[in-house]
């Protein structure tokens, strides 16, 4: 093992799901597992000092608002009532205009 190099022992239900999701990016799992790892302890914890994610959340907020959308409040309540007794139907989008009220 070379001078900074680290072997982690993880039970196989993690494994698995390394091997899945590395399988699903095309990546090795060694190389999967240290990209996921620098993002989570990286300086920049996957974020710069760039507005453009933000600029992005603003124009989904200003489409949603113009034009309709389903409330992450519906969506919330829906995926809470998966695998219950009292499961509920996929929410409605809210139409163009009654976002606004939705979401004050």
């Amino acid at each position: 093992m070379a001078d900074g190099d680290l072997t982690l022992t993880i039970d196989a239900a993690l494994a698995k799901r390394l091997r899945s999701r590395a399988e699903a990016a095309g990546k090795s799992v060694e190389a999967f597992a240290a990209e996921s790892l620098d993002l989570m302890f990286g300086e920049n914890r996957g974020f710069d000092d760039s507005d453009a994610p933000w600029d992005g959340v603003a124009r989904i907020a200003d489409e949603t608002l113009r034009d309709g959308g389903i409330p992450l409040e519906a969506v919330e309540r829906w995926v809470a009532s998966w695998d219950t007794d009292h499961e509920q139907p996929p929410p409605e989008a809210v139409p163009p205009g009654s976002a606004r009220q939705v979401l004050q």
